[in-house]
């Protein structure tokens, strides 16, 4: 699972043993900055999960963290981190030349029950979100349209971020490729679901990435997978023929990401076929080939360079 599961449970197993712990948030980010807003780690003065970033930044934060922990009463702290020389007391000891506030929340062992509910929520897709302000932690309901974190500045600061699998994966065709990208998609934090017609699809009983598995008509195909701005649908079935047709009955559905694994030759055939049921502007939605052009090969480079182009979308918007 994503490493979210993972800094839970090393939280809720800290303080089960009664270890002093905290939490680091990345709850802001601006310019070349080595931890994005929501990256997380966990501290204690045992070990450490997760990280903000590496680097001196996220190696200073430790120390920091540790001597928090050390405090009686000790309350959540702010820490705007500069990574310019010259930015003084500020000066994160890196030269990147963006900036990050880190978040320093001391756990109380009261909140192991509210890790225990943020370790269920990562693993499915959950309305439910993580506050945290400067008197605790809460879960509160959360719209699923809210971007995954935010961070309210001021003296009554507050950040939240939502929790769960937010992206849906539908993968039509349970081949080698089809396996390899579900395991990929599954660390990126995607409700994964991979969909077969056939009866013998041979990676099906392998798959242990994916939420749901589906043997159904590709026929029926869009009457199962819905369409939204976090719908990403990626067709490589076992057959050309049955490419043409699962792409013929989503047309009209609105994804986020909609592409279809093959040679540029398949590609080209497969859109003149297609050209009298899916308009123009259908077809140029099309990612076709899907995956960025690195030369892949085995089912995992093919898997790597589509998760690849993913991430290049969702944040480069390309």
């Amino acid at each position: 699972m994503a490493e979210r599961g993972e800094l839970w449970q090393w939280l809720i197993e800290a303080l089960t043993l009664g270890q002093p712990a905290a939490l680091l948030v990345v709850v802001d980010s601006v310019g070349s900055s080595p931890g994005k807003i929501g990256a997380k780690m966990a501290v204690s003065g045992q070990g450490c999960a997760g990280t903000i970033g590496g680097g001196a930044v996220e190696s200073g934060m430790i120390n920091i963290a540790r001597s928090l922990l050390a405090e009686a009463d000790a309350e959540p702290r702010l820490c705007r981190r500069v990574h310019h020389p010259e930015a003084g007391l500020e000066a994160s000891g890196m030269i990147c030349g963006g900036e990050q506030t880190v978040l320093l929340y001391p756990c109380r062992s009261e909140d192991r029950r509210l890790f225990e509910q943020c370790l269920e929520y990562c693993r499915q897709p959950t309305s439910f979100g993580l506050s945290i302000f400067a008197s605790g932690l809460r879960i509160v309901p959360m719209s699923t349209a809210m971007s995954r974190a935010r961070f309210e500045h001021g003296e009554h600061w507050r950040y939240q971020e939502a929790l769960g699998m937010r992206r849906s994966a539908y993968i039509i065709g349970a081949g080698h490729v089809g396996l390899a990208l579900s395991r990929v998609l599954d660390w990126l934090d995607f409700d994964v679901t991979v969909i077969d017609e056939r009866e013998q699809a041979e990676s099906m009983p392998l798959n242990g990435h994916a939420r749901q598995k589906w043997r159904i008509p590709y026929s029926d195909i869009a009457e199962q997978v819905p369409d939204g701005p976090d719908v990403f649908v990626f067709v490589m079935t076992h057959h050309y023929s049955r490419d043409e047709l699962v792409l013929a009955r989503l047309a009209r559905k609105q994804f986020a990401y909609l592409g279809v694994l093959g040679s540029r030759h398949k590609v080209s055939q497969l859109k003149a076929s297609l050209a009298n049921r899916m308009s123009t502007e259908q077809l140029a939605r099309l990612r076709a080939p899907m995956g960025l052009p690195i030369n892949s090969h085995t089912p995992e480079e093919i898997a790597v360079s589509i998760a690849a182009e993913i991430i290049q979308l969702i944040n480069c918007g390309q």
